[in-house]
Protein backbone atom coordinates (compact mmCIF):
# COMPACT_ATOMS: atom_id res chain seq x y z
CA UNK A 1 0.00 0.00 0.00
CA UNK A 2 1.54 3.31 -1.09
CA UNK A 3 1.32 6.23 1.35
CA UNK A 4 -0.65 9.18 0.09
CA UNK A 5 1.67 11.84 1.47
CA UNK A 6 4.20 13.27 -0.98
CA UNK A 7 5.77 15.79 1.40
CA UNK A 8 5.90 16.64 5.08
CA UNK A 9 5.75 20.29 6.12
CA UNK A 10 6.86 21.17 9.65
CA UNK A 11 6.61 24.54 11.35
CA UNK A 12 9.62 25.51 13.49
CA UNK A 13 10.01 28.66 15.58
CA UNK A 14 12.84 27.63 17.89
CA UNK A 15 10.64 26.64 20.83
CA UNK A 16 10.95 23.24 22.46
CA UNK A 17 7.56 22.15 21.12
CA UNK A 18 8.49 23.01 17.53
CA UNK A 19 11.81 21.17 17.82
CA UNK A 20 9.91 18.08 19.00
CA UNK A 21 7.64 18.45 15.97
CA UNK A 22 10.73 18.67 13.75
CA UNK A 23 12.16 15.45 15.23
CA UNK A 24 8.88 13.62 14.66
CA UNK A 25 8.59 14.92 11.10
CA UNK A 26 12.18 13.97 10.24
CA UNK A 27 11.69 10.40 11.44
CA UNK A 28 8.37 10.16 9.59
CA UNK A 29 9.95 11.48 6.38
CA UNK A 30 12.75 8.92 6.71
CA UNK A 31 10.23 6.08 7.12
CA UNK A 32 8.29 7.22 4.08
CA UNK A 33 11.23 8.21 1.92
CA UNK A 34 9.42 11.52 1.52
CA UNK A 35 10.85 15.04 1.31
CA UNK A 36 10.65 17.31 4.35
CA UNK A 37 10.06 21.05 4.12
CA UNK A 38 10.89 23.16 7.19
CA UNK A 39 8.97 26.43 7.50
CA UNK A 40 9.77 29.30 9.83
CA UNK A 41 7.37 32.23 9.90
CA UNK A 42 8.59 35.67 10.91
CA UNK A 43 5.89 37.77 12.51
CA UNK A 44 6.89 41.39 13.04
CA UNK A 45 6.79 42.60 16.64
CA UNK A 46 4.32 45.38 17.43
CA UNK A 47 7.15 47.91 17.75
CA UNK A 48 8.40 47.10 14.26
CA UNK A 49 4.90 47.25 12.79
CA UNK A 50 4.40 50.65 14.42
CA UNK A 51 7.66 51.90 12.95
CA UNK A 52 6.57 50.76 9.52
CA UNK A 53 3.44 52.86 9.84
CA UNK A 54 5.34 55.83 11.24
CA UNK A 55 8.19 55.55 8.77
CA UNK A 56 10.90 55.56 11.44
CA UNK A 57 14.52 55.67 10.31
CA UNK A 58 15.35 52.38 12.09
CA UNK A 59 12.61 50.45 10.31
CA UNK A 60 14.97 48.74 7.88
CA UNK A 61 17.38 47.62 10.58
CA UNK A 62 14.60 46.28 12.81
CA UNK A 63 12.97 44.46 9.93
CA UNK A 64 16.24 42.90 8.78
CA UNK A 65 17.02 41.82 12.34
CA UNK A 66 13.70 40.02 12.73
CA UNK A 67 14.10 38.20 9.41
CA UNK A 68 17.73 37.28 10.10
CA UNK A 69 16.83 35.82 13.49
CA UNK A 70 14.15 33.59 12.00
CA UNK A 71 16.36 32.57 9.10
CA UNK A 72 18.97 31.39 11.60
CA UNK A 73 16.31 29.32 13.39
CA UNK A 74 15.31 27.78 10.07
CA UNK A 75 18.88 26.92 9.11
CA UNK A 76 19.52 25.21 12.45
CA UNK A 77 16.30 23.25 12.06
CA UNK A 78 17.23 22.09 8.55
CA UNK A 79 20.62 20.95 9.82
CA UNK A 80 19.01 19.01 12.67
CA UNK A 81 16.55 17.33 10.30
CA UNK A 82 19.36 16.27 8.00
CA UNK A 83 21.26 14.77 10.92
CA UNK A 84 18.20 12.69 11.84
CA UNK A 85 17.51 11.53 8.29
CA UNK A 86 20.69 11.81 6.18
CA UNK A 87 18.99 10.19 3.20
CA UNK A 88 15.91 12.41 3.06
CA UNK A 89 15.62 15.59 1.02
CA UNK A 90 15.26 18.54 3.41
CA UNK A 91 14.45 22.08 2.30
CA UNK A 92 13.87 25.19 4.36
CA UNK A 93 12.03 28.46 3.95
CA UNK A 94 11.50 31.58 6.05
CA UNK A 95 8.41 33.63 5.25
CA UNK A 96 6.65 36.64 6.69
CA UNK A 97 3.19 36.06 8.08
CA UNK A 98 1.07 34.15 10.56
CA UNK A 99 2.49 30.60 10.95
CA UNK A 100 -0.79 28.69 10.70
CA UNK A 101 -1.99 30.40 7.54
CA UNK A 102 1.45 30.28 5.94
CA UNK A 103 1.73 26.50 6.42
CA UNK A 104 -1.81 25.88 5.22
CA UNK A 105 -1.23 28.07 2.17
CA UNK A 106 1.96 26.17 1.30
CA UNK A 107 0.36 22.73 1.58
CA UNK A 108 -1.43 20.50 -0.90
CA UNK A 109 -4.03 17.79 -0.29
CA UNK A 110 -1.41 15.00 -0.38
CA UNK A 111 0.94 16.65 2.10
CA UNK A 112 1.17 16.22 5.88
CA UNK A 113 1.59 19.27 8.12
CA UNK A 114 3.39 18.73 11.43
CA UNK A 115 3.18 21.23 14.30
CA UNK A 116 4.01 21.21 17.99
CA UNK A 117 1.25 21.33 20.57
CA UNK A 118 0.71 24.73 22.15
CA UNK A 119 2.62 25.31 25.39
CA UNK A 120 0.28 28.02 26.59
CA UNK A 121 -3.16 26.49 27.21
CA UNK A 122 -5.78 28.63 28.86
CA UNK A 123 -8.84 30.70 28.20
CA UNK A 124 -7.21 32.95 25.59
CA UNK A 125 -6.02 29.91 23.64
CA UNK A 126 -9.49 28.37 23.91
CA UNK A 127 -11.14 31.43 22.40
CA UNK A 128 -8.62 32.48 19.76
CA UNK A 129 -7.10 29.13 18.92
CA UNK A 130 -3.46 28.09 18.84
CA UNK A 131 -1.43 27.51 15.70
CA UNK A 132 -2.29 23.82 15.96
CA UNK A 133 -6.01 24.56 16.27
CA UNK A 134 -6.06 26.88 13.26
CA UNK A 135 -4.03 24.48 11.12
CA UNK A 136 -6.20 21.46 11.95
CA UNK A 137 -9.36 23.37 11.06
CA UNK A 138 -8.01 25.07 7.93
CA UNK A 139 -5.80 22.47 6.29
CA UNK A 140 -7.18 20.09 3.69
CA UNK A 141 -4.39 17.57 4.30
CA UNK A 142 -3.69 15.46 7.41
CA UNK A 143 -2.18 17.39 10.32
CA UNK A 144 0.05 15.90 13.03
CA UNK A 145 0.11 17.68 16.39
CA UNK A 146 3.11 16.48 18.39
CA UNK A 147 2.74 16.17 22.17
CA UNK A 148 5.34 15.31 24.76
CA UNK A 149 9.02 14.46 24.70
CA UNK A 150 9.00 10.84 25.95
CA UNK A 151 8.40 9.26 22.58
CA UNK A 152 9.94 6.69 20.22
CA UNK A 153 9.74 8.67 17.01
CA UNK A 154 12.12 6.40 15.13
CA UNK A 155 9.61 3.54 15.37
CA UNK A 156 5.85 3.44 15.73
CA UNK A 157 4.62 0.20 17.29
CA UNK A 158 0.94 0.89 17.93
CA UNK A 159 -1.52 3.26 16.26
CA UNK A 160 -4.96 3.90 17.77
CA UNK A 161 -7.70 5.29 15.56
CA UNK A 162 -11.16 6.48 16.54
CA UNK A 163 -13.88 4.87 14.41
CA UNK A 164 -17.62 5.48 14.27
CA UNK A 165 -18.75 4.13 10.89
CA UNK A 166 -19.16 7.58 9.36
CA UNK A 167 -17.55 8.68 6.10
CA UNK A 168 -15.29 11.00 8.07
CA UNK A 169 -14.32 8.18 10.43
CA UNK A 170 -13.68 5.85 7.50
CA UNK A 171 -11.23 8.32 5.96
CA UNK A 172 -9.33 8.47 9.25
CA UNK A 173 -9.39 4.66 9.37
CA UNK A 174 -7.95 4.36 5.87
CA UNK A 175 -5.16 6.79 6.73
CA UNK A 176 -4.38 4.80 9.87
CA UNK A 177 -4.30 1.54 7.90
CA UNK A 178 -1.80 3.02 5.46
CA UNK A 179 0.39 4.36 8.27
CA UNK A 180 0.28 1.11 10.25
CA UNK A 181 1.21 -0.86 7.13
CA UNK A 182 4.08 1.50 6.43
CA UNK A 183 5.39 1.33 10.01
CA UNK A 184 4.71 -2.37 10.57
CA UNK A 185 2.63 -1.27 13.55
CA UNK A 186 -0.32 -2.79 15.35
CA UNK A 187 -3.62 -1.02 14.67
CA UNK A 188 -6.09 -0.44 17.50
CA UNK A 189 -9.68 0.43 16.57
CA UNK A 190 -11.44 2.47 19.26
CA UNK A 191 -15.18 3.06 19.39
CA UNK A 192 -16.72 5.02 22.25
CA UNK A 193 -20.46 5.09 22.74
CA UNK A 194 -22.81 6.61 25.28
CA UNK A 195 -26.43 5.99 26.16
CA UNK A 196 -28.61 6.87 24.33
CA UNK A 197 -26.79 5.69 21.23
CA UNK A 198 -28.29 6.25 17.80
CA UNK A 199 -26.58 3.92 15.38
CA UNK A 200 -27.36 2.50 11.94
CA UNK A 201 -29.90 0.02 13.35
CA UNK A 202 -31.12 1.67 16.54
CA UNK A 203 -32.89 4.86 17.49
CA UNK A 204 -33.42 6.63 20.77
CA UNK A 205 -36.34 4.36 21.78
CA UNK A 206 -34.42 1.07 21.83
CA UNK A 207 -33.05 -0.58 24.97
CA UNK A 208 -29.53 -0.08 26.25
CA UNK A 209 -28.60 -3.66 25.26
CA UNK A 210 -29.80 -3.11 21.69
CA UNK A 211 -27.82 0.10 21.52
CA UNK A 212 -24.69 -1.62 22.82
CA UNK A 213 -25.14 -4.37 20.24
CA UNK A 214 -25.45 -1.77 17.50
CA UNK A 215 -22.24 -0.08 18.69
CA UNK A 216 -20.47 -3.44 18.60
CA UNK A 217 -21.71 -4.01 15.05
CA UNK A 218 -20.35 -0.63 14.03
CA UNK A 219 -16.94 -1.55 15.42
CA UNK A 220 -17.00 -4.97 13.78
CA UNK A 221 -17.83 -3.37 10.41
CA UNK A 222 -14.73 -1.20 10.75
CA UNK A 223 -12.63 -4.26 11.65
CA UNK A 224 -13.97 -5.99 8.54
CA UNK A 225 -12.78 -3.05 6.42
CA UNK A 226 -9.29 -3.45 7.85
CA UNK A 227 -9.26 -7.18 7.08
CA UNK A 228 -10.45 -6.58 3.52
CA UNK A 229 -7.89 -3.83 2.80
CA UNK A 230 -4.88 -5.12 4.76
CA UNK A 231 -5.44 -8.74 5.80
CA UNK A 232 -1.91 -9.15 7.15
CA UNK A 233 -2.15 -6.14 9.46
CA UNK A 234 -2.25 -6.83 13.21
CA UNK A 235 -5.51 -5.31 14.35
CA UNK A 236 -7.42 -5.24 17.66
CA UNK A 237 -10.63 -3.52 18.70
CA UNK A 238 -11.76 -1.71 21.84
CA UNK A 239 -15.32 -0.67 22.61
CA UNK A 240 -15.91 1.64 25.55
CA UNK A 241 -19.12 2.94 27.08
CA UNK A 242 -17.69 6.40 27.31
CA UNK A 243 -17.45 9.52 25.19
CA UNK A 244 -15.58 8.96 21.92
CA UNK A 245 -12.91 11.51 22.90
CA UNK A 246 -12.22 9.92 26.29
CA UNK A 247 -12.13 6.44 24.78
CA UNK A 248 -9.51 7.56 22.25
CA UNK A 249 -7.44 9.46 24.83
CA UNK A 250 -7.42 6.46 27.18
CA UNK A 251 -6.35 4.16 24.34
CA UNK A 252 -3.60 6.61 23.49
CA UNK A 253 -1.85 5.94 26.78
CA UNK A 254 -0.62 2.66 25.31
CA UNK A 255 -0.13 3.91 21.74
CA UNK A 256 2.57 5.80 19.86
CA UNK A 257 0.17 7.67 17.61
CA UNK A 258 -3.53 8.61 17.65
CA UNK A 259 -5.61 9.18 14.52
CA UNK A 260 -8.95 11.00 14.51
CA UNK A 261 -11.25 12.31 11.84
CA UNK A 262 -12.45 15.90 11.78
CA UNK A 263 -15.63 17.10 10.16
CA UNK A 264 -14.81 20.63 11.21
CA UNK A 265 -16.27 23.98 10.26
CA UNK A 266 -14.88 26.89 8.36
CA UNK A 267 -14.26 30.44 9.44
CA UNK A 268 -14.45 31.80 12.97
CA UNK A 269 -16.88 29.06 14.05
CA UNK A 270 -14.05 26.54 13.78
CA UNK A 271 -12.27 28.19 16.70
CA UNK A 272 -15.30 28.12 18.98
CA UNK A 273 -17.11 24.84 18.36
CA UNK A 274 -15.96 21.76 20.23
CA UNK A 275 -15.43 18.37 18.64
CA UNK A 276 -13.92 14.98 19.36
CA UNK A 277 -10.76 15.92 17.49
CA UNK A 278 -10.35 19.17 19.41
CA UNK A 279 -10.77 17.42 22.76
CA UNK A 280 -8.27 14.72 21.82
CA UNK A 281 -5.80 17.37 20.66
CA UNK A 282 -6.03 19.19 23.97
CA UNK A 283 -5.63 16.18 26.25
CA UNK A 284 -3.62 13.52 24.41
CA UNK A 285 -0.10 12.73 25.62
CA UNK A 286 1.17 11.36 22.28
CA UNK A 287 1.20 12.75 18.72
CA UNK A 288 -2.26 13.08 17.16
CA UNK A 289 -3.07 12.92 13.46
CA UNK A 290 -6.19 14.83 12.43
CA UNK A 291 -7.56 13.65 9.08
CA UNK A 292 -9.80 16.38 7.76
CA UNK A 293 -12.95 15.12 6.04
CA UNK A 294 -12.68 15.41 2.27
CA UNK A 295 -15.80 15.54 0.16
CA UNK A 296 -16.18 13.26 -2.85
CA UNK A 297 -15.57 16.24 -5.11
CA UNK A 298 -12.18 16.96 -3.53
CA UNK A 299 -11.15 13.29 -3.58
Amino acid sequence: MTPRATRLIVGVDGTEGSVEALRWAAHAAARRGAPLHVMTCAELPVAVEASLIGGAVTTGEAFDGVVAEHEAVNQRAVALARSIGPDIMVTGDTVLGAPAYAMVGASHDDDIIVVGATSHPGRLTEVLGSVATVVTHRAHCPVVVVHGTDRKDASVGRIAVGVDGSECGDQALMWAIEEATLCGAELLLVHGWTYPYQGPRTGITESREDMKLDAMRTLEACAHKVRSVAPALRCHSIISEDSPAKAIIDAGKEADLLVVGCRGHGGFAALLLGSVSRTVLQHASVPVVVVRHQSAERR
